[in-house]
């Protein structure tokens, strides 16, 4: 991956300030680490700065990919957020991680004291199941992104009926940027899906074998794991427990998410909510009974 001038990933948009200051010019602390971050930043990884832009940049190792955030950010299975940036990092610089920071050229970050985040989904769809209420989600879904509206309906009939290999086909890597719409999109249905742990087992199989950005890829993978940034979670939350106030509320912050990945992981959600399946072909039901 080759970018000097990256998009920021999901979950990048005002955020309630969590964050002390830096420590010094060249050092900050950790205040916040996703699962995907966790699992990658063990005491000997070493990974290579693969984008900066204006709030944050990625590292990637192998198949491991996590952003680097400042504090006006949202928490994210592949978000570490830190109490400022100081500097940024250039493309190419090494990153280094011991046992209590992560450290590039010009930037230590001191993780010792980093909380993780552990998002929760509801517990069986929740206390009101997502979509028996369809006027909960009245007015809250956005409108197709342009790049997916040839096969839009293609999308809705493959939820509808489970076939979620059909969807995966037709929205992996559809659309631009490093997290395209389509992946968005794919995300939020998996996550939605994922209420249902019966289900993670095949929906980390499509996620590992999409055809997308290595960012994306990852993003999908813990989607199907059940984890996503802050205020999708938030929205479930809402969803779940049929208060329309508090949908109608956190809706809107996740949409303002990013350029457009927020809308597009609504529209996922909203869609997988809406329209459970009708059936589900053995290729992507798995039982855990």
């Amino acid at each position: 991956m080759k970018a000097v001038e990256a998009a920021p990933p999901a979950g990048v948009a005002a955020a309630p300030p969590e964050a002390t200051d830096a420590v010094s010019a060249e050092a900050t602390v950790a205040v916040s680490a996703g699962a995907g971050v966790l699992a990658a930043m063990l005491p000997g990884f070493t990974g290579r700065v693969v984008g900066v832009f204006g709030s944050g940049f990625y590292v990637a190792a192998g198949d491991d990919i996590f952003a680097v955030l400042g504090p006006a950010t949202w928490p994210g299975p592949l978000h570490l957020q830190v109490a400022s940036l100081p500097v940024l990092p250039a493309v190419g610089d090494r990153v280094m991680a011991t046992e209590t920071a992560l450290v590039t050229n010009d930037l230590r970050i001191e993780t010792a004291r980093c909380r993780p985040f552990v998002p929760r989904l509801p517990a069986g769809g929740g206390r009101v199941p997502l979509g028996s209420d369809p006027e909960l989600w009245a007015g809250l879904v956005p409108a197709v992104e342009p790049d997916l509206a040839p096969v839009w309906g293609e999308v809705v009939a493959g939820v509808r009926t489970g076939d979620l290999n059909g969807v995966c086909h037709r929205l992996q890597g559809l659309g631009s940027g490093l997290t395209p719409s389509g992946d968005d999109v794919l995300a939020g249905i998996m996550l939605v899906r994922a209420i249902d742990r019966c289900r993670r087992p095949a929906l980390r199989r499509l996620a590992r074998k999409a055809r997308t950005t290595g960012l994306s890829r990852a993003f999908l993978w813990w989607a199907a794991s059940g984890q996503s940034i802050q205020p999708a979670h938030a929205v479930l939350e809402a969803a779940s427990s049929g208060d329309r106030r508090a949908l109608g509320r956190v809706s809107p912050i996740l949409a303002a998410v990013g350029a457009s990945s927020g809308r597009a992981l609504l529209a996922g959600m909203a869609l997988a909510a809406l329209e459970p399946p009708r059936y589900e072909p053995a290729a992507t039901l798995v039982c855990c009974r």
